[in-house]
Formats: structure tokens, sequence, C-alpha cells
């Protein structure tokens, strides 16, 4: 098991990234290690096993990522190799020019190491599966995260809207609402049942039992029953008389009403 000091000679030359999960797993590891030290349990032993491969697979990354930076390419045409192999769009025109105006140069040596041509490749090529360098993808990504981000704030700040305006009694729960159209219906009804009743006799004299008058009789029944819808459709206020009787009129209100016992019932459209 590597230990603090070995572990800091390993991360010194390491980005922040690199050095920030290389620490957190050690002090993983070493919290596994002391809490199977205090409890010889079975889970405690499998959490420290688990923490120590952990730390051992991140190790094994670190020498083959070190490996690969020590690589060489001795020319600009094996690099332009590498970068094909490697998914990068490149052509010989394109790589000598690039060398011509600074982009990838060789070491002191002569050589081109793998960790320079990693950095020009990330910064100046294409993919050649996407078409584009890898901060235009980030740059991508990143848009749409943001979109995303802005979809969610969107419908955040309206569900806070409508809280608020329910909370302000700007809405009608559906509940009422469905008392208030089933009590309206009903008024409808019998207030239609009414007026039938109230000009059956009319229609009898009217028609006279010629068939030939119906077309009279007809515009004569749609007249009323416009102005009932229009009486029904204003703004007022109704009182409902239930009872198991035919509906009938108040007369003295002039008010839709069924007649019968006094269990009466209010229904007010809203103001």
């Amino acid at each position: 098991m590597i230990n603090k000091e070995a572990l800091e000679k390993l991360l010194a030359n390491q980005p922040p990234e690199i050095r920030g999960k290389g620490i957190l797993l050690f002090n993983g590891m070493s919290a596994g290690a002391r809490a199977y030290q205090t409890e010889s349990s079975a889970t405690n032993l499998r959490n420290w096993q688990a923490a120590e491969a952990a730390m051992t697979a991140f190790i094994e990354g670190l020498d083959r990522r070190a490996a690969a930076d020590a690589e060489q390419f001795s020319t600009l045409a094996d690099v332009l190799d590498y970068l094909k192999d490697a998914g990068w769009k490149a052509t010989k025109a394109t790589l000598y020019r690039h060398k011509d105006e600074g982009k990838i140069l060789p070491r002191r040596d002569g050589s081109y190491y793998f960790r320079d041509v990693e950095k020009y490749a990330r910064t100046f090529l294409k993919q050649q599966a996407t078409g584009k360098r890898i901060q235009e993808r980030v740059d991508e990504l990143q848009r749409k995260k943001l979109e995303k981000e802005l979809q969610n704030l969107e419908l955040e700040i309206s569900r806070k809207t409508f809280a608020l305006e329910r909370d302000q009694e700007k809405y009608i729960p559906k509940e009422l609402m469905d008392i208030e159209l089933a009590g309206r219906a009903g008024i409808l009804e019998a207030g239609l049942k009414h007026w039938i009743q109230s000009h059956a006799a009319d229609w009898i004299r009217m028609s006279e039992g010629n068939t030939k008058k119906a077309g009279e009789l007809i515009q004569f029944m749609y007249h009323g029953i416009d102005e009932h819808i229009n009486e029904y459709a204003s703004v007022r206020e109704y009182r409902v008389i239930i009872d198991d009787d035919e509906p009938g009129l108040d007369t003295e209100t002039g008010e839709e009403t069924e007649t019968g016992d006094e269990n009466e019932q209010d229904e007010g459209a809203p103001q």
C-alpha cells in the first residue's frame, strides 16, 4: 500500500484535478484501513479492499500516462500517422504549415513528444467523428446545458407564479367549478322544462293540427329558446329548490325553481 510521501512525489507535477482525485482516493483507503482495525467485520474488510483497489488502479493509470508522455515521434510523418489513427483530421500540408507557424515544434533533440502532439491536436485540429475542435464540442455541450437550465428556471418561475396567484385566490378550485357547472346545468334543464310546459298550449293552438305550419312553429320555438338561453347566460344569482316534482316557476320573483319541499340550496354565479 502506497504511503503519503510516495503519493506526494507521484502527484507533484500532476494537474490539480488529478491531484485532487489522488488525495481523495488515498484518504478513502486510509479511512477504510482504520475502520477495519477498529472493527474487523466482513463489511469493513470489503470497503477497505475496494478503496485499496481504486487507489491501485489510479496509480497504474498515472504510470501509463507517464509512459505515454515519454513517447516520442521522430518525424512529422510519424506525427501525422498517429494523428490520423487517433481520429484527428490532419493532412501533410496542414501539419507542415502549422510547424512553420510555431503551433507544433520539436524538442531540443529534434523529436516530437506525445504530450506536445496531444496538446497541439486538442488546440488546433478537428475530430474526424464530429468535424469540430474539442473546445467547440465543449462549448456546444455547455450551450445545451445552459439552455436546459434556462428552461428549468422558466418552469420554476411559472410554478411559483401559479402558486402565488392561487394563494391570492385568482383561480377557482376545480371542485368548486364542477359544482357551479352542475348547478347551472340543473337550472338550464329546469328552465327548459318549465318553458315547454308554459308554451305547449300556445304551440297546439298555433299549429291547429296543420303540418304545413310546422315551419312557423319551429321558428316560434327557436325564438323562445334564444330568449331562454340569453336569460340563462346573463350574470345573475339563482335559487334552486331541490324536489322530485316537475320544475315550475316562482310566480312572485320570476326565478326558476323546483316546487315541492322546503329543502333549498342556493347556487351563485361567480361574482
